[in-house]
């Protein structure tokens, strides 16, 4: 009896030893086992707390990111015009040359998404504009003006590719890297197709791309991020009677075994990175207590294009990105 306590005394006394040596694993470590799951899976969810860590490592300070979770940011983004009036969104860019940290451009944010990659009219439940160039209106001050657009660039830059994919339009061979965070805040007040993407199943025409939760209010359902195989069809699609009755033109959901994953945002600072070269991706509609809204921070990655329209500020110069 003796001998059998003292063994349980000893190893009661090496698991205190092992718990009080645990050490989390540093930033350097989690952002190269998180790159491994990207490479192998094509994207890679990352919890808030986990991601909040990486910002912090990359200089966002402790105020700056308790600003942006407030949502008062986002609040304050200028609303789309017409049929997407539902949606606020703006955008900041930055630039990095080489292995140099990333600097705001000072320059509007330009999109441009091929014409193949996002529906516009037909094959979405809100038609508007969506491919070809498209130029954001600038993030409120206080945005551009905090430690999180810096640290959020350099986070995204270590989970990019050694050479980036040859695309239609980019430069893959350049030197430069554009990077544009697009703060993006959707209500839902009523019955409508008021919901993240529209659009359905879509590319962003970036490298890698990146969606981070900052604030769900007053939902209580939907709002999963999907991600497709390249060979499921771009655009939306219809699961159930009431959606074929208000879009009899949608095709059926495609096929499941063109399902890479399923996974739904809610905590703050949660992530979903993904290589947008690799996959295809969407955004289910929510719901709530009306209005409920959900507020992210789209981060989209690439080389510049090749018509010039990359365009920054350097010492007071107006320089296009080539």
């Amino acid at each position: 009896i003796l001998l059998t306590e003292m063994r349980v005394r000893v190893v009661a006394a090496l698991i205190a030893v092992r718990a009080a040596c645990f050490v989390p694993s540093p930033p350097e470590v989690t952002a190269l086992h998180l790159k491994e799951t990207l490479n192998k899976k094509g994207f890679v969810r990352i919890p808030g707390a986990e991601f909040r860590a990486l910002l912090r490592w990359k200089g966002a300070r402790e105020e700056d990111l308790q600003l942006i979770e407030s949502g008062a940011v986002h609040a304050d983004v200028a609303t789309d015009e017409g049929a997407m009036a539902f949606r606020q969104s703006a955008a900041h860019r930055l630039v990095a040359t080489g292995p140099a940290t990333f600097v705001p451009a000072q320059r509007p944010a330009v999109t441009k998404i091929p014409a193949k990659e996002v529906a516009s009219a037909a094959a979405a439940k809100v038609r508007s504009k969506r491919s070809g160039n498209r130029v954001w209106p600038l993030t409120p001050p206080a945005y551009a003006a905090s430690t999180v657009p810096v640290a959020l660039a350099e986070v995204q830059r270590l989970f990019l590719p050694d050479a980036h994919t040859p695309q239609h339009g980019v430069n893959a061979a350049s030197p430069h890297v554009v990077t544009d965070q697009v703060l993006i805040k959707v209500t839902k007040t009523g019955d409508g197709d008021q919901c993240p993407t529209p659009e359905g199943i879509h590319q962003d025409g970036s490298e890698v791309s990146a969606v981070t939760m900052i604030k769900r209010d007053r939902v209580t359902s939907g709002g999963e991020t999907r991600l497709w195989s390249l060979d499921a069809t771009t655009g939306n699609y219809c699961e159930d009677d009431e959606c074929r009755a208000l879009h009899p033109h949608l095709p059926e959901k495609p096929d499941a075994s063109l399902s890479l994953g399923t996974l739904t945002l809610k905590d703050p600072w949660e992530t979903v990175l993904f290589n947008d070269r690799a996959l295809k991706h969407e955004v289910e509609a929510f719901d709530g207590d009306r209005p409920c809204s959900r507020c992210v921070i789209v981060q989209l990655t690439r080389k510049p294009l090749k018509d010039g329209t990359d365009t920054m500020l350097r010492d007071g110069s107006l320089v296009t990105l080539e």
